[in-house]
């Protein structure tokens, strides 16, 4: 194979395929061929601002994520930073995500993980909830070098985005931004966050991982504990364990008025996504 060229299936930059193959002919030299092969990858799915795939080569498999340069104004700093390395490279966190080996702005390659999505049922699992909340812990207290959200101009980045829908309900998606707009009032940028944290991007096997730091910025644990909720339809009984296991290790108030209120911003910012992509989930569900 000429490493010079890529292969006319691939769709993506020039710079992703000779960044990947320089990787791969360190790791693999003698299988790095297989890269061009169609049939090595496996498309896992598409991300917001990503598309995902798993690379099989003949000693080990790769989790291969490329960036879509024309979505990365969704980004908490509107432009890619190399975050997995990053937090993979705290020694308080590393052991929740898989081996980092490439983070650039066009690409990341990790390790495969035998590890499946969480669902809401997991969270009926104590091993699993003290789990989570230990890296949690770790991580609202860890001191990361992450840009601040600001979630005033989040919130407007992704309502103008979503009134570019043409089916979208004007009137729906104004009252949506202004309600929004006053419960950003609670919001406090305070501790390093994930900020989504869902069953796509918390995965269990031996234990449990979580993965696509993307959105990872100083943010509000409380946010973050209500994307959690949220995103895996918990039940009272189910949040109720979550925030009591919460409070206990992490030492962070958690303020049941605040965290409503948190719970309302993040359900309203996951309605205008859905209005933003409801054309793209569509077509993925074909």
């Amino acid at each position: 194979m000429n490493s010079k060229q890529q292969p006319d299936w691939w769709r993506y930059s020039a710079t992703s395929w000779q960044q990947l193959l320089e990787l791969l002919s360190e790791l693999e030299p003698t299988t790095v061929g297989q890269c061009a092969n169609k049939a090595s990858w496996q498309l896992l799915g598409v991300g917001d601002t990503n598309t995902n795939f798993k690379l099989s080569l003949a000693h080990q498999d790769y989790f291969v994520q490329l960036v879509d340069q024309a979505k990365l104004e969704q980004l908490p700093s509107g432009e890619y930073a190399s975050q997995t390395r990053l937090v993979s490279e705290n020694p308080a966190l590393s052991k929740w995500l898989p081996k980092c080996l490439l983070d650039t702005e066009v690409m990341r390659v990790s390790t495969w993980l035998d590890a499946k999505p969480t669902i809401n049922q997991d969270f009926n699992n104590p091993d699993l909830v003290g789990e989570l909340i230990r890296l949690l812990s770790e991580l609202h207290h860890s001191e990361l070098s992450l840009p601040e959200l600001d979630i005033k101009k989040h919130l407007a980045k992704y309502y103008e985005i979503a009134r570019a829908n043409k089916n979208a309900d004007p009137l729906r998606l104004e009252a949506l931004y202004e309600q929004g707009q006053k419960l950003t009032g609670y919001f406090v940028a305070s501790h390093s966050c994930h900020n989504d944290i869902s069953p796509g991007n918390l995965l269990s096997g031996h234990q449990i991982f979580l993965v696509d730091w993307e959105y990872a910025a100083k943010s509000d644990p409380l946010f973050e504990l209500a994307g959690i909720i949220f995103n895996f339809d918990l039940s009272d009984q189910q949040e109720k364990e979550l925030v009591t296991e919460y409070r206990k290790q992490s030492g962070i108030k958690v303020d049941l008025d605040k965290l409503e209120a948190m719970k309302d911003l993040y359900r309203i910012i996951s309605e205008l996504w859905y209005t933003e992509n409801e054309q793209s989930c569509r077509n993925l569900g074909k």
